[in-house]
């Protein structure tokens, strides 16, 4: 006890006067043992423990004032005060302060030496500082420091005091950086210590980044493992290093694969390379063990788990047997098959008719009834009149002559047979101008004026021939009384006779729409169960979707069968519950994972059901880490559930956590590939990146080519096997005595040469296999060859759409065109070592084969003259292709042959191309033969050519009989169509 305790200074209360209006609002401060109280009209009691430094005294207004600084960073004041009374109080105070501060940094002690420890061991690391080992430091560091003056007076403490305390609030405020110098002193050390190993663990030495990620160990490690870059040997070393290093006990690591076989391979070789024994596993068999610990049994598995044949019977037999003899949900079934089984989009919804044409195509949109028709609205009619036993034609002749008709021939849309009635639907929509009256609209890239044109043809067709004819509009559909208005028109007319549910599911077994949506109904409901989605998350979505009565209803059909697969699975599992039900036990604490370094091989193909698992594994140890390794440019996956956002945002959804801020993590680019030459290797890169999307990697080829090493070979009609033995010819040419390996790649299995058995024995000294692409992943070859890179839906990329449906519970679509099958033809392309040849159509070639042709940085071979780019259909934007007709001449057609037919006349000198307006010649038609034509004065996309009438030679438009615009040669005999 210091003489001053108890002791009580005050100031006047003339000086209060002046300094209450200041705020400086107590009268006295009164000193004890432990405790200074301050008071006036409020007292505040303030403990030495509340102490931040020393008090003392300064001058204000030529008052004396005693300072006492609070930790926190406040103060607390006296003003007023007689000097000798403050300057004692003062003394007081600090030597109470000081003997209590003494107190604090003993009974710390022991905790500031060790973390004083950790902070001089950070200098010469022995291991990864990774973020889970510090952070606990850390907080402890917060924790010390926390509890300590922010000042501390000279003298207080010895120099290891001192110390201590100064290297501990270095690490307590600069931790990142800390961290970070640690990290790199870690590995620029390790990378000699251990580089005997390094050399060692693999027949080949490891590569500068291989290493780098064999060394890395944060708490969630992406190593970035292009086509070819020695994925399986990182995975290898990195088992290897934590065991060699004393890091983690075998027991401890967790090898998880996609396949059985690759879970299989890359454990035996960790234990022949290092004699550690890991636990190596496919994700549903790690579900099926965790299940079986904790319900101390093998659970049993559906017999439908792992045949998708019975698995879809049984879905079928559940739609067709159970649902459908109920009659509200039969109703809905029905409802769903004629009209809404396919996903509606109109005209409105694109921005070209091609775009348009091009949705349809790959849609097929097929009728109740078998026939293929234009629109989904067509389609709905159809549909409708099948459902009422109503019977008609699509399309059919009209049945007068029209012997006056300049246009092509007529055809209405429907024709009831029974009555004669016509049915023409009209593609126009109800608009208000700004004179305020309501008119008929067009899409925008239909010409208006010229359909309203063709629709007051036809009416007037139909009353001069005296047939009838029923109108429905588009703007019915959007307002959504397409069907009612069509029975009102067609009642007074028709007798309707609905056809028998029964007929009608027999008639959409027969057509395969049933197997179809079973299958959907199938993938959804995998997914469904693997993500843990409900009824009413997926809702949620479908409320907000593009077409929100479609998935609603979906969502009605899929509960009923949800729930009836639910009752017939009973005490069963399916595949989807071994991940689910697994994540469940590790989540509770159920089961009780012994492992701490998880390694996941193919991480790019990680669903959300299996990071969730993943997650519940790591949750459970707090030093646990993830090790990583994939490739975004391969994920190709997407149908089965992978979800390529748990990859892009890698730090986001598994990092750690350290100093406060989240996602801690490490990405390392393999970057150099083993595989492929710079010629392969540098234009996939390229071509995968034209998605911005996809992460940007460096790549570093195996070796260095002279000579192009991708070619396209276009071949011509039914001239496929021709094209595919001339590239065979090539390949085994180049053989000087050493087998050569080739990888046949189709996007499809039914693309397998017929004659393959064949082909492989007239090349003797070529090993050949036919795979997918799909099927590929992973292997390489020599050489490569892509077949039927054409456009179409069984082309490459395929234009075959998934069902937005599956948007409901899969993740997120991508907004750019074809991303998944870029990324699939990236795999294509880096499986070979050497070259690899395209084979495509020279017709209809595919969009990627044009864009590679086109790319001035991807050098190609082309065996035949390219496609050309400029032919584009005039009428709706698409590609016009070459055709011979019967009697030898060239001519173009639109690639969309049965939506627009449009055709047109090739060049008259060249015969390979079509001309196109001049940029600078606005009266004249250019080729790209530098052939020059005068433009048509009737018509926009015409030019004129010689052609002989009954009064001799005249320049005539190519697009007559629909354009009859003409110019007479001039008088001296001159047919040049530029004069």
């Amino acid at each position: 006890m210091t003489p001053a305790s108890n002791k009580t200074i005050q100031r006047s209360s003339l000086s209060g006067l002046v300094l209450v209006p200041l705020g400086y609002g107590f009268q006295r401060a009164t000193f004890s043992e432990s405790e200074i109280t301050f008071s006036g009209r409020t007292s505040r009691p303030v403990a030495i423990s509340e102490v931040a430094a020393p008090p003392f005294l300064r001058k204000t207004l030529g008052f004396t004032v005693l300072v006492l600084p609070l930790v926190g960073g406040d103060e607390i004041k006296l003003a007023g005060v007689i000097p000798t009374e403050a300057a004692a109080m003062v003394s007081a105070i600090k030597s109470s302060w000081r003997l209590h501060f003494e107190d604090l940094v003993l009974s710390a002690q022991d905790e500031l030496k060790v973390l004083a420890d950790v902070v001089q061991r950070l200098k010469k690391p022995r291991r990864y500082p990774s973020a889970c080992l510090l952070d606990p430091y850390l907080q402890q560091a917060s924790h010390v420091i926390n509890t300590l003056p922010e000042r501390i007076p000279e003298g207080t403490l010895n120099a290891d005091q001192y110390a201590l305390i100064d290297a501990v609030r270095g690490f307590q405020r600069a931790p990142d950086a800390l961290r970070r110098c640690a990290i790199e002193a870690f590995i620029e050390t390790e990378l000699v210590e251990a580089s005997t190993f390094l050399d060692t663990i693999e027949s080949n030495p490891l590569t500068p980044e291989q290493r780098l990620a064999v060394l890395s160990d944060e708490d969630a490690t992406l190593v970035l493992a292009g086509a070819g870059s020695g994925k399986t040997s990182v995975i290898v070393a990195k088992a290897a290093y934590l065991v060699r290093q004393g890091i983690r006990k075998p027991e401890e690591i967790l090898l998880l694969a996609f396949g059985k076989a690759a879970a299989k391979e890359m454990a035996e070789r960790i234990e022949e390379r290092s004699g550690a024994s890991v636990t190596a596993s496919t994700f549903h068999a790690l579900g099926y063990d965790i299940i079986r610990e904790v319900e101390k049994g093998a659970p049993a598995l559906a017999p439908h788990a792992s045949d998708d044949a019975q698995f879809r019977a049984l879905l079928r037999d559940i739609l067709v047997n159970e649902l459908a003899t109920q009659p509200k949900m039969a109703l809905l079934i029905l409802k769903w098959f004629s009209e809404l089984y396919t996903p509606y989009k109109s005209e409105w919804d694109f921005k070209t008719k091609a775009r348009y044409y091009e949705y349809i195509e790959a849609h097929e949109l097929r009728t109740l009834q078998g026939e293929l028709v234009k629109s989904f609205e067509e389609l709905e009619i159809a549909n409708w009149l099948y459902l009422n036993g109503v019977a008609y034609e699509y399309e059919p002749d009209y049945e007068h002559e029209l012997p006056e008709n300049t246009r092509k021939a007529y055809t209405p849309d429907f024709r009831l047979t029974e009555s004669g009635l016509y049915i023409e639907h009209f593609g126009v929509r109800k608009a208000r101008g700004p004179d305020g009256e309501t008119k008929l609209m067009t899409a925008p890239h239909v010409d208006r004026q010229s359909y309203l044109d063709g629709m007051a043809w036809k009416r007037r067709v139909h009353e001069e021939n005296g047939t009838q004819l029923i109108e429905t509009y588009s703007y019915e559909r959007v307002e959504n009384r397409l069907l009612e208005a069509l029975k009102e028109k067609l009642k007074p007319h028709v007798t309707f006779n609905p056809v028998p549910s029964e007929e009608v599911f027999n008639r959409l077994a027969e057509m395969g729409q049933i197997d179809a949506f079973t299958q959907t109904l199938g993938t959804f409901l995998r997914h469904f169960k693997s993500t843990g989605a409900s009824i009413k998350t997926c809702e949620a979505r479908a409320k907000i979707s593009k077409d929100k009565a479609r998935s609603l209803s979906f969502l009605k059909i899929f509960d009923a069968v949800y729930q009836s697969y639910q009752e017939r699975l009973g005490k069963r599992i399916d595949f989807e519950d071994m991940i689910v039900r697994a994540t469940e036990y590790v989540r509770t604490g159920k089961f009780q994972s012994p492992f701490r370094h998880l390694l996941v091989d193919e991480f790019q193909d990680i669903s959300e059901g299996r990071a969730q698992l993943l997650l519940a594994l790591k949750d459970q140890h707090k030093d646990a880490r993830l090790f990583a390794v994939g490739d975004d440019w391969q994920s190709i996956y997407r149908f089965t559930g992978s979800d390529l956002h748990l990859m892009r945002s890698f730090g986001e959804v598994f990092g750690g956590r350290f100093a406060g801020a989240r996602g801690i993590h490490r990405v390392v680019d393999l970057g150099r590939t083993f595989r492929s030459v710079d010629r392969i290797a540098l234009p996939a890169r390229s071509f995968v990146l034209k998605n911005p999307l996809q992460i940007r990697k460096q790549v570093i080829p195996a070796n260095s080519a002279d000579n192009p090493c991708i070619q396209i070979s276009y071949y011509q009609k039914r001239r496929e096997d021709h094209a595919l033995r001339s590239t065979l010819d090539a390949i085994s040419n180049q053989s000087e005595g050493t087998e050569i390996s080739v990888l046949l790649l189709g996007r499809y299995n039914f693309l397998r040469p017929k004659n393959f058995s064949q082909i492989n024995s007239s090349y003797p000294k070529l090993s050949s296999r036919y795979m997918t692409v799909h099927g590929s992943k992973g292997l390489e070859a020599d050489h490569v060859v892509i077949l039927r890179a054409d456009t179409g839906r069984m082309g490459f990329p395929s234009e075959i759409v998934d069902d937005p449906l599956l948007d409901l519970v899969l993740p997120e679509p991508e907004a750019f065109d074809h991303a998944e099958e870029r990324r699939l033809f990236y795999v294509a392309l880096t499986r070979a070592k050497k070259t690899v040849t395209i084979l495509a159509s020279h017709e209809e070639p595919s969009v990627f084969v044009r864009e590679m042709a086109e790319s001035t940085d991807i050098e190609v071979i082309s065996k035949e003259e390219k496609v050309t780019a400029q032919a584009r259909c005039s009428e709706c934007g698409g590609r016009m292709l070459l055709r011979t007709s019967k009697k030898g001449h060239f001519y173009f057609y639109c690639e969309h042959r049965r939506l627009c037919g449009h055709t047109s006349q090739a060049c008259s000198r060249c015969g390979t191309d079509i001309p196109v307006k001049s940029l600078t010649k606005l009266d004249v038609f250019k080729c790209s033969c530098s052939a020059e034509f005068r433009a048509c004065p009737e018509c926009k996309d015409g030019w004129l050519v010689e052609r002989t009438g009954r009064y001799g030679a005249f320049l005539g438009c190519v697009n007559f009989p629909k354009c009859s615009g003409k110019k007479n040669i001039g008088k001296n005999g001159s047919i040049d169509p530029t004069q």
